[in-house]
């Protein structure tokens, strides 16, 4: 799905996430755990990226599901590096990587976060799928 990069997308993102793991036949806690990393990472991208838009792309397998949260600047990085510089914002968001990552790290695996040299960010993680009995 991609969402213009505003702070109600990020509820509606970690909405929509949730419900395709409930879709999946799965647990309320996996759709729990989807849904608050979902919000988290794309909070994290609202607030860090100058593209006008984000995406988040989930692959499912048998046991895990990849998400991926990126804006558009980091495929399509021309136009979005003049206005990372026309404002400043080329920091380098050490301590805020850090942080994201511990905080999607405590429910997911295999966590990723990426900013590429003109600021075009990525954030990639991994959730078990298991299937859960009747709640």
């Amino acid at each position: 799905m991609t969402l213009p990069r505003e702070q109600i997308s990020i509820l509606l993102a970690g909405r929509l996430a949730g419900a395709m793991v409930t879709g999946l036949g799965l647990g309320s806690g996996a759709a729990r755990a989807m849904r608050t990393n979902v919000q988290a990472a794309g909070g994290y991208l609202v607030m860090h990226s100058h593209a006008p838009a984000f995406r988040v792309v989930m692959s499912v397998t048998s046991t895990r599901c990849r998400v991926d949260i990126t804006d558009q600047a980091f495929t399509h990085s021309g136009q979005y590096a003049k206005a990372a510089r026309a404002t400043g914002r080329n920091a380098d968001h050490h301590v805020e990587r850090a942080i994201i990552r511990h905080q999607l790290a405590s429910i997911a695996d295999a966590v990723e976060v990426h900013h590429s040299q003109i600021d075009g960010i990525l954030l990639r993680f991994q959730l078990p799928l298991l299937r859960s009995g009747p709640e």
